[in-house]
């Protein structure tokens, strides 16, 4: 399954490293869309967060964090 991501030019290039890092195949040229080749359910999460984190204003990113952690959990 192959996607095209819209990312900020100044992002795409950031979001392009992180997914090389992580071993999951995608092109980035000049002037072009950033192309992702997804295998696995695990792959879109893992671009999903990517760009998300990028696209985020920080102040939503605390503030999901923040309530992630004020979460309860189901062993307490």
């Amino acid at each position: 399954m192959s996607s095209t991501v819209v990312v900020t030019c100044e992002d795409r290039w950031q979001v392009y490293h992180r997914l090389q890092s992580l071993n999951i195949d995608c092109q980035c040229g000049g002037f072009q869309p950033l192309k992702v080749t997804l295998r696995t359910p695990t792959e879109a999460i893992q671009l999903w967060s990517i760009v998300r984190r990028v696209s985020q204003p920080r102040q939503v990113l605390i503030d999901s964090l923040t309530e992630s952690w004020r979460a309860p959990t189901a062993n307490h």
